[in-house]
């Protein structure tokens, strides 16, 4: 199978399967060696702000000198921009190799009479297969919808939780009100792990924060008063940071968006 071939048959996947059981994925991963393991994984959820938040993440683990893998969704031109390694686009022959290996557990699982992986659920298993195999530090790891029920909630052991600015966001799998979307969302958070969270909007960051205390995980709140603009202009945004580690340090984004503030702010926290 090519790699066009190989394209096509996960865009044919959602006619012939349905959502599967989180126990599953992580069946899943156990029969592909738990690729999971062989690196640390930041976990990030949230409705607006995602991908950004996740993009600075990467930024500084790079500058940092970590090898780093980011797992994001949806793609715009093509699939390759959901698996990045050190902030570029797999190749085609990566792509081919994680799919073939994901492609023949697949069989065997149908073969067995079981299940057959969704769409989002195969890529899921390809990126930890293709950033296990490029001996990355560090993955950044989207979650595709919600957080709870989300198939990159079967990696268990993330290093630390962020939940982004939560808003209404497909309402008829994730609840009416911002308390049961931001329940969904706060589904990533595990037991001992630390989650740093948007805390903006009061009824979201209760329900974050009891279910931290509930897991006895670890709580840091951002709030757009931790931070102050001090120029903006059309070639991007200085800001502080108000944190005892950063001091007076004064950061730099190339945009213009008043909102990247908040997100790289989750990102330095």
């Amino acid at each position: 199978m090519n790699y066009e071939e190989a394209v096509a048959y996960i865009e044919e996947t959602p006619k012939f399967t349905t959502k599967n059981k989180m126990e599953h994925t992580k069946e899943c991963l156990k029969r592909l060696g738990d690729p999971q393991d062989k690196f640390r994984v930041i976990h990030v959820a949230g409705t607006n702000g995602k991908g950004s938040t996740c993009a600075f993440l990467t930024s500084v683990l790079r500058e940092a000198g970590y090898s780093c893998g980011l797992f994001t969704s949806p793609h715009l031109v093509v699939i390759n921009e959901r698996f990045q390694i050190n902030e570029k686009n797999i190749d085609d022959e990566t792509f081919l190799r994680a799919f073939c290996k994901v492609k023949a557990l697949a069989d065997e699982l149908v073969e067995e009479g079981n299940y057959h992986p969704t769409y989002f659920e195969f890529l899921f298993l390809m990126g930890m297969v293709i950033f296990a195999d490029a001996g990355v530090d560090y993955v950044v790891l989207e979650t595709g919808l919600g957080g709870r029920l989300d198939a990159t909630t079967a990696v268990e052991n993330p290093v630390a939780c962020v939940i982004t600015s939560i808003s209404f966001d497909h309402m008829q799998y994730l609840g009416n009100t911002i308390e049961a979307i931001a329940g969904e969302k706060a589904g990533i958070i595990v037991p001992g792990v630390p989650v740093i969270y948007d805390g903006n909007d009061s009824k979201a960051a209760g329900v974050i924060r009891a279910k931290a205390q509930e897991l006895n995980s670890p709580y840091y709140e951002v709030t757009r008063k931790d931070t102050e603009i001090i120029r903006n202009t059309r070639s991007g945004i200085d800001f502080s940071f108000k944190n005892e580690y950063y001091g007076n340090t004064v950061f730099s984004i190339p945009f213009i968006a008043v909102y990247q503030v908040m997100n790289s702010s989750l990102a330095l926290k």
